[in-house]
């Protein structure tokens, strides 16, 4: 059974129609640091086919989120956070 450590928010770039905030659950400790977290965002996206996905990675006062290129929302990936 795998252990997810980090769940990050994967934002829209622009937000058009059928995008939404997702999640995405990664296999790394919570106080990973910032360069570890955009190498396994990367890697998530480019497992799924859509390495260009990744816009940037930010942060807020709810911790780091990653923003998603709006085309990547085509294919499913993550869950929707409601």
């Amino acid at each position: 059974m795998k252990r997810t450590a980090l769940m990050i928010r994967c934002v829209p770039r622009y937000g058009f129609d059928n995008t939404e905030v997702r999640t995405i659950d990664l296999d790394l400790a919570r106080d990973a640091e910032e360069e570890l977290l955009r190498e396994a965002v990367y890697f998530y996206f480019a497992a799924r086919g859509i390495s260009d996905a990744v816009y940037d990675i930010d942060v807020d006062d709810d911790g780091y989120f990653a923003v998603i290129n709006d085309e990547a929302y085509d294919i499913q990936w993550g869950t929707p956070l409601l």
